[in-house]
């Protein structure tokens, strides 16, 4: 998209107040946007907002939005709607995580908590916004054309499986497996909505504050030297603002971490082997 086309549109992001929510708030509020900020009460700053205005968004408001609430996400689309009419960028960005798997002595709730958010939260989204997602945009061959964009935010997790991060890894897969089928399903119908998925790294973000597990697995990690260095929420939302600019569909933060798939087609046993080395595992 041309950098004309973002004045005055309609932004709505989820999990906007989590580092990497507020750093993509920061990159799309130069394009002097109307932007809607939603996420959990305890997460929203007033001052936030007015950091947005004066970035140069012509509008900043925050809603309160837990999204594993359906009600609540058809309140807050609807309020949106209202007075805006239409959706034209929609970020699902809203996610969290833990470090458990199927071995690990953890409980089918804490499971279905990570899958509430990061899969089904999106799902109840992108349902109560499907009708406003885009405004018209017709031509000759499609009157009832609309453009916009959506905006996942996945991880590279999602690409790979990380070993005892498996159902992190699990719901990452869904949104990315959901980015494809959406893209797919708008050009049949002969819509201009471009969807962009966000694969990142492991970043430096309170992410890994879940739990003392996730802080020690986090630790380990980093310690596993260059390869295994954290991107920042900065990095991830200058890909994203880029990828928007530009409607890239689908990529990787950094960059060259794409080789994963790259890797994965020739030698499976080679990423093996490197995600083992995290967990301190042999092959």
């Amino acid at each position: 998209m041309k950098k004309k086309w973002y004045e005055n549109k309609i932004f709505v992001i989820t999990g906007a107040f989590g580092d990497i929510g507020k750093e993509v708030c920061k990159k799309f509020a130069t394009l002097k946007m109307r932007m809607y900020l939603l996420d959990l009460p305890n997460l929203i700053s007033t001052p936030f907002l007015e950091e947005l205005k004066e970035l140069g968004a012509i509008h900043a408001e925050a809603l309160e939005c837990d999204v594993t609430d359906r009600k609540q996400i058809q309140a807050v689309i609807k309020k949106i709607v209202e007075k805006e009419k239409y959706i034209d960028i929609l970020h699902n960005n809203a996610g969290i995580g833990n470090k458990f798997s199927i071995a690990d002595d953890q409980s089918f709730e804490q499971y279905r908590k990570i899958m509430a958010v990061n899969v089904d939260g999106i799902w109840l989204v992108l349902q109560a916004a499907f009708p406003y997602i885009g405004r018209p945009s017709p031509t000759k061959e499609n009157p009832e054309r609309r453009e916009g964009q959506l905006i996942f935010t996945a991880s590279s997790a999602g690409k790979t499986g990380i070993p005892h991060l498996a159902a992190y890894s699990m719901s990452k897969h869904a949104v990315i497996a959901l980015a494809d089928s959406l893209r797919m399903e708008y050009i049949m119908r002969g819509d201009y909505i471009q969807v962009i998925t966000a694969c990142p790294a492991p970043a430096s973000t309170q992410f890994w504050a879940a739990s003392s597990d996730l802080q020690q697995w986090s630790k380990d990690y980093q310690k596993r030297g260059f390869l295994y260095q954290y991107v920042t929420a900065k990095d991830i939302a200058k890909s994203i603002f880029k990828a928007s600019l530009s409607y890239r569909k689908e990529f990787f933060v950094p960059r060259w971490w794409r080789l994963i798939e790259i890797f994965k087609v020739f030698s499976h046993d080679f990423i093996e082997n490197m995600l083992l080395k995290i967990e301190g595992g042999k092959k």
